[in-house]
């Protein structure tokens, strides 16, 4: 599955597609007895912000595989719906096998791609060596690097190389040092700002990132987001919504080391309990708002001189407080 090209499916199927979707996750949620209060935070999160319709979820009656190929004959439409179950799975404190199987007979059923469910397999058997590799080959950090070797050449390559093995690189970090002389409200100046104010180090100083990891600080600077646990899942949310990698293992890597305690950043440590579907699905719906793939297709260095605020309107960036509240 590629980027999250609509917010919604067409009108004349909205409606039918949105009740399948949280019927689904309903399913998925009662395998064991009533929905825990993690999985109805994140059916909400999912109806108020993708789906965006006011449906009681009390008015659902969960749908078995079967019933949900046979409403949802949309392959975009079923893929989306398989990972949204995958994440509620992974959201629960107790995946459990039954939630595999399920998960597993709704791909056969709806004959897609069933790479969030090997994804979850991974989890629930704690191979988590494979959750590492299916983040890195289908999730954002594999853009970003890309992105980054197009852009630099070889030079990149050497850059990234030294980074990784936790070398000092004098020139680059004088590169990053120098968006200091841009003129005040500048997104280089407000890039410098939001790393020196959290006690980060960039690129090419000793402990600093890996340098493709700027642009998903950019991201934390023209999106609004902070950088507590939480404010990661928001920022990976909405990453996930503008990104031409597969939505579902962007948010795989914030569930994976902010939820479930899999370590899968060279810079961050791993952490668990701290996602929030509502923060992570708010995020998700500001994302899809952006016009640009800001990891995969944009070079900071080219904006860093502009103004932030110009930035954020050339991509179609808005205010977190504008993204749409739930519907009423």
């Amino acid at each position: 599955m590629g980027p999250l090209h609509s917010l919604q499916p067409p009108p004349e199927r909205h409606e039918a597609i949105g009740r399948a979707g949280l019927a689904s996750l309903l399913a998925i949620a009662s395998l064991d007895g009533p929905p825990s209060p993690m999985a109805l935070r994140t059916i909400s999160a999912i109806r108020d912000h993708l789906i965006r319709l006011p449906i009681p979820l009390e008015s659902l009656q969960p749908l078995e595989p079967a019933e949900l190929a046979a409403a949802v004959p949309e392959s975009e439409w079923r893929q989306r719906i398989l990972r949204g179950m995958t994440v509620l799975a992974l959201l629960e404190d107790d995946p459990g096998e039954a939630r595999l199987a399920r998960l597993a007979a709704t791909a056969r059923a709806l004959q897609i791609d069933a790479a969030p469910v090997q994804a979850f397999r991974h989890v629930l058997e704690h191979q988590f060596n494979l959750v590492r590799l299916d983040i890195v080959r289908r999730g954002f950090q594999r853009g970003a690097a890309a992105a980054y070797l197009r852009d630099e050449g070889p030079a990149g390559a050497l850059q990234m190389a030294r980074a990784l093995l936790k070398q000092e690189d004098p020139a680059l970090a004088g590169r990053y040092r120098a968006l200091a002389a841009l003129p005040q409200g500048s997104l280089g100046r407000a890039y410098l700002a939001f790393i020196d104010a959290n006690g980060f180090s960039v690129p090419g100083e000793l402990g600093g990132p890996p340098p493709p990891v700027v642009r998903h600080d950019c991201c934390h600077v023209l999106g609004g987001y902070g950088t507590t646990a939480s404010e990661e899942c928001g920022v990976l949310g909405f990453q996930a919504g503008f990104g031409r990698n597969d939505p579902f293992f962007t948010i795989l890597f914030a569930l994976a080391q902010f939820q479930l305690g899999i370590s899968s950043s060279p810079v961050t440590a791993a952490e668990t309990g701290q996602a929030d579907p509502e923060v992570i699905f708010r995020g998700l719906e500001h994302g899809l708002g952006v016009t640009r793939d800001l990891i995969s297709d944009w070079d900071p260095w080219d904006d860093f001189p502009q103004p932030l605020e110009e930035v954020r309107r050339r991509y179609g960036i808005r205010p977190r407080q504008a993204v749409g509240a739930p519907p009423s």
